[in-house]
């Protein structure tokens, strides 16, 4: 098992920040601090307000934030966590998220939780960042990686269940952003199982890993001919830099018959490898992201291929895996269909698709 050049090098110019450097030889900060916010900081915040309702309690409750700019030389080992502390912090952030979810913290919206999440792990990815991804010691490093599937495993999962809770507003902007972030993570974590090597990384790691970035990543079903050469062009390098060995677990055959299935647009195929026993909770969360744009081509092609035999909405529903008939409404009259109120059923070629 090999490993080259991170899979999306584009989203992770972040994987190396480099602190100071001497001449030619680049010089990283090894954090000393053992708490899950350095002092400074949490005094500052304490002393202007900006203490999360997550954190407010006991001082140690707080959690250090990302900060948008770190400057050559402008951090010091006290203010950056050591490997056990960003432990601690990614244990603190996921359980606090987890309470809220489950009704716990009455004190706070599952949304703020989810932004305080958002921000406190990518403050994570920047402490790894700063130390080189502990590069120079390898069980640090594989205690690093660790910490990077919980985030990536997070990541794909809250996304879902966002998702799952928007009634239709438009989160354009911030899933964008979320989708960066994700794909820096992801470099991330390629990056340590290069750093290790085949000798200490479990090759099903690396598979899980690669079914997960790459059904994340994958473009909807192709529009041409190009969109399609480029799309598996750039899936032929991933593949090489993750290696045969890798590439042989069962995880990453499972996720490349989904990536194939969504490169070809093929609908139904992706819909059952979602319902398979084979599919993770992880991957399918992966996989219902692009379901928005395979239910439409799938509308596409029944108003170009069926008779116009009305069809029940709720048959309508279960072809399109809507476990709700007025969902499999919306969508067929958002794409110019002949919906029956009184008969909810639909009816192919009588309108055009739109």
């Amino acid at each position: 098992m090999t490993f080259g050049s991170m899979p999306f090098e584009t989203k992770t110019t972040d994987v190396r920040l480099v602190i100071a450097s001497r001449g030619d030889a680049m010089v990283t900060v090894r954090g000393t601090c053992e708490e899950m916010c350095p002092a400074r900081e949490r005094e500052a915040r304490a002393a202007s307000g900006e203490v999360h309702a997550l954190e407010r309690g006991e001082a140690t409750l707080v959690v250090k934030r990302y900060r948008r700019t770190v400057r050559s030389g402008s951090d010091d080992a006290e203010n950056v966590r050591t490997i056990g502390a960003l432990e601690r912090s990614v244990d603190r952030v996921l359980d606090a998220v987890a309470r809220v979810a489950r009704g716990e913290e009455s004190a706070c919206a599952m949304s703020s939780s989810r932004a305080f999440a958002d921000d406190r792990l990518r403050a994570v990815r920047q402490d790894l960042s700063i130390q080189g991804i502990f590069a120079e010691d390898p069980d640090a490093c594989a205690r690093a990686g660790a910490l990077l599937e919980r985030m990536v495993a997070y990541a794909v999962v809250s996304e879902r269940e966002r998702r799952s809770g928007l009634n239709g507003a438009c989160d354009f902007g911030e899933a964008r952003l979320r989708d960066e972030q994700l794909g820096k993570t992801f470099g991330m974590l390629f990056s340590v199982f290069r750093e290790l090597g085949a000798g200490r990384v479990d090759p099903r790691r690396v598979g899980r890993a690669f079914s997960l970035f790459a059904c994340s990543t994958a473009r909807d079903s192709p529009v041409s001919s190009s969109a399609w050469v480029s799309s598996s062009s750039e899936l032929a390098g991933d593949l090489r830099r993750v290696g045969d060995e890798a590439l042989s677990t069962s995880d990453a055959r499972f996720g490349l018959q989904c990536l194939r299935a969504l490169l070809e647009g093929n609908t139904q195929r992706v819909f059952k490898l979602v319902e398979s026993a084979e599919c993770s909770y992880e991957l399918a969360c992966c996989l219902e992201r692009h379901f928005p744009v395979l239910r439409v081509e799938a509308l596409r092609s029944m108003n170009a291929s069926m008779n116009a035999t009305p069809m029940s909405l709720d048959e309508l529903a279960r072809v399109l895996r809507f476990d709700d008939a007025r969902d499999a409404e919306t969508y067929a009259k958002a794409c110019g269909l002949s919906v029956d109120d009184e008969t909810r059923s639909v009816s192919f070629r009588t309108l055009p698709f739109t």
